[in-house]
């Protein structure tokens, strides 16, 4: 199959999405479907170099909604040549884009929310929601609809999803992700690249948070359970390993410190490769 993905970034800050169509697209790869990426990055960004498969970068995108107006021609232009057409994330412009493009058209696509319709925005951020309530009817209410299918990584997120919106149509299909072995380290010598950049936590013993540091990830909840166990295991360390998207790390250290294990936790930022 010729494959295409529509997704708005290929930086591997934004998180878990562009991981995850990265192992995705080499796999597909390698079972030998032919899979190209069209995003809303600007073409000499370093990160596109890595990426396994043909990139289009079509150029950064207007403020945060990325609206980018060479996006729907170039896709009208070259949708006779896919198969198949995934567009990763909702709520910025390369999906509304899509359905511009190829809704009513024979090149289906299938959208992947990323947790995007999870109702839990709605509770946080009630403002925010508002905003998209205005967008929601003429913009992504209208992408779900037209797919061939939204796609879903579990049931309760499939269920989840029809409670923040009145206004929900969609055909649904609940798919796994998937996972990647880790890499084999029968010689510890991985292991001993990150200690030997992180002296302090040789000989403990290591409970890890491996994601973006935000709100809707629960870090806060992870600090106070935490503080909770540590005092009863003196080799117990928390690694918080992830970008910190939203400048929540100042605030989520002074709990920590006030929970009395401000010096227990290792905030490493975002880790690539093989560290």
């Amino acid at each position: 199959m010729n494959i295409l993905r529509i997704i708005p970034t290929l930086n591997p800050v934004a998180g878990g999405p562009i991981e995850g169509a990265h192992k995705i697209d080499l796999e597909l790869s390698r079972r030998g479907h032919q899979v190209e990426v069209v995003c809303l990055d600007a073409h000499e960004e370093d990160f596109l170099l890595a990426y396994p498969a043909r990139v289009h970068a079509l150029g950064s995108g207007w403020l945060s909604y990325r609206y980018n107006p060479r996006l729907v021609p170039w896709l009208k232009e070259n949708r006779h040549r896919f198969d198949a057409v995934i567009v990763n994330g909702l709520w910025q412009y390369h999906s509304f884009g899509a359905w511009r493009a190829l809704a009513g058209t024979d090149t289906p696509y299938f959208v992947f929310t990323h947790g995007m319709l999870d109702p839990w925005f709605k509770r946080e951020y009630p403002f925010k929601h508002l905003k998209k309530w205005l967008y929601w009817p003429w913009a992504d209410y209208r992408v779900l609809r037209d797919a061939k299918a939204v796609m879903f990584t579990s049931e309760e997120e499939r269920s989840l999803a029809k409670t923040s919106f009145w206004l929900y149509q969609c055909e649904e299909i609940v798919t796994a992700y998937g996972t990647t072995r880790p890499p084999l380290d029968e010689t510890g010598e991985l292991s001993e690249q990150f200690l030997s950049a992180n002296p302090h936590l040789a000989g403990k013993r290591l409970v890890l948070f491996l994601s973006r540091v935000h709100q809707k990830k629960g870090c806060d909840l992870l600090v106070e359970a935490f503080a909770q166990v540590a005092g009863q295991h003196g080799d117990l360390r928390l690694v918080m390993a992830g970008p910190d998207q939203e400048g929540w790390v100042k605030e989520l250290k002074r709990k920590a410190h006030a929970l009395g294990v401000g010096e227990l936790i290792t905030w490493s930022g975002m880790l690539q490769g093989d560290e």
